[in-house]
């Protein structure tokens, strides 16, 4: 019951403060043991906190700008680069590109899902022995679907259905080992336990529905295992 998953009676918030329905996903040529396997050998994997987006994620040498539209968009990908999990090897005479491609999780008539907000590419670098990183934003739009009313917790639709783009890095050092992963922001929405919340009311209602230090929205993601980058 709602009480039940919102810890009502125990003596822990644990069930409460945690997110309960992470995902991890694999990209396989088809649906049985063997192609699925094949698929988390080569890490081509990623994982999302709850919704079911769909993410893809190459990197290569010379991705064009308008493959987003390309009909063979996918094929393009492979055969220029590699899928995330995959290593790029050595530097050519340019910057790597990668092509990223988000859907959302459209969810159902009842449970319609989220928009998404933006996309992502999380850099890891190591420079003189210490490890850095940063976060580039490469699409969508960071001031759209920022809040979310918690009365209804109606979905914002102020989102996109779909994001992509071709992405170079503007920082590339072709001497520095490095990882990229692709990141995928949906719009803010209501936290599961606001969800339950709204379902009670008068002695139904737990007192930690009304906890100022529950939040009741969360962001939820996808992410991709990393592309690899080795110098000579």
């Amino acid at each position: 019951t709602a009480t039940k998953r919102l810890g009502a009676g125990t003596a822990t918030h644990d069930g409460l403060i945690n997110n309960p329905g992470g995902l991890a996903a694999v990209w396989a040529e088809q649906n049985d043991r063997n192609a699925i396997f094949a698929g988390i050998r080569r890490a081509e994997t990623y994982a999302t906190s709850g919704p079911r987006i769909a993410l893809r994620f190459f990197g290569g040498w010379g991705y064009a700008g308008g493959l987003c539209s390309a009909d063979d968009k996918l094929t393009t990908a492979y055969a220029g680069g590699v899928p995330m999990g995959g290593s790029l090897g050595s530097a050519e005479s340019a910057a790597p590109t990668f092509l990223l491609s988000t859907e959302h999780d459209p969810g159902t008539a009842a449970a319609p899902g989220s928009e998404l907000q933006r996309m992502q590419i999380v850099k890891g670098w190591l420079k003189d022995g210490a490890a850095h990183e940063k976060v580039f934003d490469v699409a969508g739009d960071a001031t759209v679907g920022v809040d979310v009313d918690t009365a209804t917790c109606e979905p914002s639709s102020e989102g996109a259905a779909s994001l992509c783009t071709v992405w170079t890095d503007p920082e590339f050092d072709a001497g520095q080992h490095a990882f990229y992963y692709a990141r995928v922001l949906e719009t803010v929405s209501c936290r599961w336990s606001a969800r339950e919340c709204l379902k009670l009311s008068g002695a139904d209602r737990p007192a930690m529905c009304d906890d100022p230090a529950l939040a009741k929205v969360v962001q939820q993601r996808a992410w991709s295992s990393p592309i690899w980058y080795t110098p000579t």
